[in-house]
């Protein structure tokens, strides 16, 4: 990921241990999951490179919103490490069955510039509830006073009005209602509601306020915080569910949230995340109910499964079978404390950039086993930027599931009615790298890759 700053090179050296443990669990071979997966170049890409953006699905598009179009942020102590100029002020639209696609510059429509600033933030919260889309919070600039810093809003955006808009009609102010709160300013949260009768829930991320530094750190949230949506049509508004309940070790941005099923039970689980008070990744998972109590198994434990790979946000997905009970969450690519080299389990506390793809097993039981696929990203040699080193992919991207594949209510895939190889989805977008470290913000950039994913069962039936 970056260098490991000289104070943090000293602590490491006292404490060889910055990770939320000193130990991480094995990683298998895939060979006792039923599945293996194959990720594949699609014939089609974005109209531009794209990370940490928001998106939805609407009448068969993906839309996107937000986000950034360059690569990793800098490290520097001076300067802006989030440019302004890379913030992304467009909506793109692409239609996967074809390939076409269309996009529009929030700067041509009837919005305000505050409006604009909201919509075109960095690692923001979304979630999709039918034709609307909630975006919450992110990162960006405030172009009234030039100061960088979280936004407090929520945009309630219509997908089928922003769709009529980017392909040439209608007003995206009609698109769009917005409310405010100091609860809603988090960035690199996750935002998830299981049902109408339990609240929204904003889980972990921070609010960083200023000019991002290698030495500062924004104010973490360390809770999952609860509201509920109050709308009558005309004023939209949220009631908080404020709680003084704060966990230690709750301390997480930039991670993976994902809805899963346990004994065909909903829930969510939170996957590892970074930083630690002592920069490094947090391993053991927090498990939260739809109602957003929560709760972590004891890190001390010898018998508390803890995360080796993957721990930064990137294009996640889960699958359930109801047949044997059993959850599988895979992570492709992304930001990474262990990886294999030559078959042989390594780490980094630089935490690089990975091809690899792993599978967390959820049993029953509440058992949780990584696995490492044989499947990773295809080789792509860098163009630009060291020319012919492999491209790296998978941080802050997107897996869209493919039109057609059965999902369970919560976005789960349904695996028992996969019964040959099939293309389930897609990744589109995230940061490439073309170094597992990189040095300069030149060494990575946005991706416009999208990639199929296709699972393929062992023992077909």
């Amino acid at each position: 990921m970056k260098f490991i700053p000289i104070l943090a090179l000293f602590f490491c050296a006292l404490n060889a241990a910055p990770n939320q443990t000193d130990t991480v669990d094995t990683v298998l071979p895939e060979d006792a999951l039923p599945f293996t997966l194959q990720i594949d170049t699609a014939p089609f890409g974005l109209p531009s490179g794209l990370q940490a953006y928001a998106s939805a699905v609407y009448d068969n598009k993906w839309i996107f919103i937000a986000g950034r179009t360059n690569g990793l942020h800098g490290f520097d102590n001076v300067g802006n490490n989030f440019p302004i100029s890379f913030q992304n002020t467009r909506v793109f639209v692409v239609e996967p069955e074809t390939g076409q696609s269309w996009e529009r510059s929030l700067l041509l429509g009837d919005l305000t510039p505050k409006e604009i600033d909201s919509l075109s933030v960095t690692a923001s919260e979304s979630f999709q509830k039918g034709h609307l889309l909630y975006l919450v919070g992110g990162y960006g600039v405030d172009t009234q006073s030039g100061l960088m810093g979280t936004k407090s809003t929520l945009t309630e955006i219509n997908l089928k009005k922003l769709l009529k808009w980017v392909q040439g009609a209608g007003s995206i102010k009609s698109a769009i209602r917005q409310t405010s709160h100091p609860l809603l300013q988090v960035t690199g949260g996750s935002l998830y509601q299981a049902n109408d009768h339990e609240p929204m829930l904003l889980s972990l991320g921070q609010n960083f306020t200023g000019l991002y530094r290698d030495d500062s750190n924004g104010e973490y949230t360390h809770q999952i915080r609860r509201f509920w949506i109050q709308d009558d049509g005309k004023n939209l508004k949220i009631i908080p569910h404020v709680s003084n309940d704060l966990k230690a070790d709750y301390r997480r941005r930039d991670l993976n949230v994902l809805p899963i099923i346990n004994n065909n039970d909903f829930h969510y689980v939170a996957f590892a995340g970074v930083f630690t008070i002592d920069v490094g990744v947090w391993t053991v998972p927090i498990i939260i109910k739809p109602d957003g109590s929560s709760y972590q198994p004891d890190p001390n434990k010898a018998s508390t499964f803890k995360q080796a790979m993957n721990q930064y946000n990137c294009a996640s997905f889960g699958l359930y079978s109801t047949k044997s009970k059993e959850m599988y969450a895979v992570f492709p690519g992304g930001i990474s404390y262990g990886y294999f080299d030559s078959g042989t389990f390594q780490t980094d506390l630089e935490f690089p950039f990975i091809n690899q793809v792993t599978t967390i097993k959820i049993d029953k039981n509440w058992n949780f086993t990584q696995y490492l696929m044989n499947g990773e990203y295809p080789f792509i040699a860098s163009t630009g930027t060291n020319p012919g080193n492999q491209l790296l992919f998978g941080a802050e991207a997107v897996f869209f599931p493919k039109k057609g594949i059965s999902l369970y209510q919560n976005g789960v895939i349904q695996l028992d009615k996969i019964k040959e190889p099939t293309v389930i989805g897609y990744i589109a977008g995230g940061i490439m790298s073309t170094l597992p470290n990189t040095n300069t913000r030149e060494d990575s950039t946005s991706s416009p890759y999208v990639f199929t994913v296709t699972l393929i069962p062992k023992n077909p039936s």
